[in-house]
């Protein structure tokens, strides 16, 4: 085969560090970027950031003027673990404004459950033998408070030469259970539930509580009233005492201990509020990062010409980049939220159930910028409206036509299901298909299956899982 040389012109997008850095600190949160601008900070000395103390007398040092941080929206006009567990729900009804939680050992501790329960085993004088058993059964506990293995696992993992049987593991483990806060240490659900119990006063109620725990758990989690005042021989009001004990117990005991985790914590970089009968987009001062070039350097660049000199020109070049990319983040992040709010001066408004359909297209060509980049700033950034937090992509919904010829966003629909769940009857709550004919009275039209998916995306229960006496 005879080999030549060919030439071909081909075209490609090739992206400079600089654009490559914008786009990275474009699509960060607030927390991402102050932890990225620690590691510019560190790699580069002439960026510094300005102290809280130096910004009172330096307020014009910020990379972002003044005039660019608050634009007017025009054209806003002024106006008016087990299934039983998971179903009983202990959460929902602590948030309630008339339950009064009265669960022993509330405040977190500030040790490991681990820890806590070896301090107390370290002062109770037990055998050697006894020691390492209890030490095996505490390295089993999880997080939630449970045994995670089974008796047999612990006989199979002591050494011969202990000679213990399974009734001493499982007298160690009542020991373990008896010194620990009430849960800690059960096998399931009901052992966690009923050692809380028997730790407190014992009445009429209680026992009958006990009675539903070990027996009828199932019965409370699927709301059978019906059946369940007819197996314990009560009325409505004993019930009602009895979920009322029943709640106050924790399901997971071990919560109470501090555990290593990651939290989120949200930092929002737009504000919105009414101001002169008009609605107003700023950028929260308090997320833009404040920073400078360092003075020391800048001047001994100015009166050096050594390589040194060089050197530290090109990372003040690379400062520069630094400052004018966040201060592009954050005008491109408030003139997508100033467009985002113009289309949804309704929620402003009226609230969530006025939500209009938008989609990143309609916010790309309205500030000239491409639906990826639209994604990037919306994703993990939030806005702070007098109806709470909000992540800018909440702003985005499809749309669904209703009989009135306009259009609803599906985060309107969702909220009108919210709506209508919320005044129902919990003796007699809606099922889908009644919440399917409450909204087409509304002039809104969908499907039986479409509020059922709706009301999981709102982690609301079904109907038979609603109900309360």
């Amino acid at each position: 085969m005879k080999q030549n040389l060919q030439f071909k012109a081909t075209q490609h997008l090739s992206l400079t560090p600089q654009l490559q850095q914008s786009i990275k600190l474009l699509q960060m949160s607030s927390v991402e970027l102050n932890q990225e601008l620690e590691i510019l900070i560190q790699q580069n000395p002439l960026i510094e950031m300005i102290e809280e103390e130096e910004e009172e007398e330096n307020k014009n040092t910020s990379p972002i003027s003044q005039e660019e941080t608050s634009f007017e929206i025009s054209n806003y006009e002024g106006s008016q673990e087990s299934i039983y567990e998971h179903e009983i729900n202990w959460d929902d009804e602590y948030t309630k404004d008339n339950y009064v939680d009265s669960r022993e050992y509330q405040e977190p501790i500030s040790q490991t459950l681990k820890q806590y329960l070896e301090d107390i085993f370290h002062l109770i004088p037990i055998s050697e033998k006894d020691q390492a058993i209890i030490s095996l059964l505490i390295d089993s506990i999880n997080e939630d408070g449970y045994l995670e293995e089974p008796l047999d696992y612990f006989l199979a993992s002591i050494p011969k030469d202990y000679e213990v049987s399974i009734e001493e593991i499982e007298s160690l483990l009542k020991l373990l259970q008896k010194q620990a806060p009430p849960g800690i240490g059960a096998r399931d659900l009901i052992e966690c539930l009923s050692l809380q119990l028997e730790s407190k006063e014992e009445t009429p109620i209680h026992s009958l509580s006990m009675k539903v725990i070990k027996n009828h758990l199932n019965l409370l989690a699927t709301r059978d009233f019906v059946r369940l005042k007819k197996i314990l021989g009560c009325e409505d009001e004993t019930l009602r005492d009895i979920q009322k004990v029943i709640k106050s117990l924790n399901p997971k005991p071990g919560n109470i201990f501090s555990t290593i985790e990651s939290h989120h914590f949200i930092q929002h970089e737009v504000n919105v509020k009414k101001v002169k009968a008009k609605w107003q987009v700023s950028l929260n001062e308090q997320a833009i990062p404040k920073l400078r070039l360092n003075h020391i350097y800048r001047d001994l660049i100015k009166n050096s010409q050594n390589e040194v000199s060089h050197h530290l020109s090109n990372q003040i070049q690379e400062a520069k980049w630094i400052v004018k990319n966040i201060q592009q983040r954050f005008i491109t992040i408030l003139k997508v939220a100033e467009a985002i709010m113009r289309h949804q001066k309704d929620f402003l408004d009226h609230g969530e159930s006025m939500m209009k359909p938008l989609v990143l297209r309609e916010i790309a060509e309205e500030v000239g910028l491409h639906e990826s980049t639209i994604s990037r700033v919306t994703s993990n950034k939030y806005i702070n409206t007098p109806r709470g937090i909000y992540e800018l992509k909440f702003f985005f919904g499809s749309s669904i036509d209703s009989t009135s010829g306009n259009e609803l966003a599906s985060t309107a629909i969702r909220a009108k299901i919210k709506e209508v769940i919320k005044q129902e009857d919990p003796k007699k709550p809606l099922s889908d298909n009644e919440i399917v004919l409450l909204l087409k009275n509304q002039g809104i039209n969908i499907a039986r299956r479409t509020v059922a998916k709706y009301r999981e995306i709102l982690n609301i229960a079904p109907t038979n899982l609603r109900k309360i006496l």
